[in-house]
């Protein structure tokens, strides 16, 4: 699940988003807005929900970016 669709799952409620990009918090106000519309420039909503939890009237989200599509195989070579 992404960030998104994890925000459009919990509408009108607090989300903070842990990140190795750093952290944000999204208002309540703001996760109805997403719910609705999709702003550009927020690749974070976009990242892999990895773990979550509610406390202190917020949902707490650690994100992981997307996996990167894979290419050919690489091999290494022994010198």
């Amino acid at each position: 699940m992404t960030v998104l669709e994890f925000i459009r799952q919990h509408p009108a409620q607090a989300v903070d988003v842990i990140s190795s990009e750093g952290c944000g918090h999204v208002t309540p106000k703001r996760s109805l807005a997403l719910a609705r519309d999709r702003p550009e420039g927020m690749e974070l909503l976009d990242w892999t929900v990895c773990h979550s939890s509610f406390s202190g009237g917020a949902w707490h989200v650690l994100a992981v970016a997307p996996a990167m599509e894979q290419g050919p195989e690489l091999k290494l070579a022994m010198a």
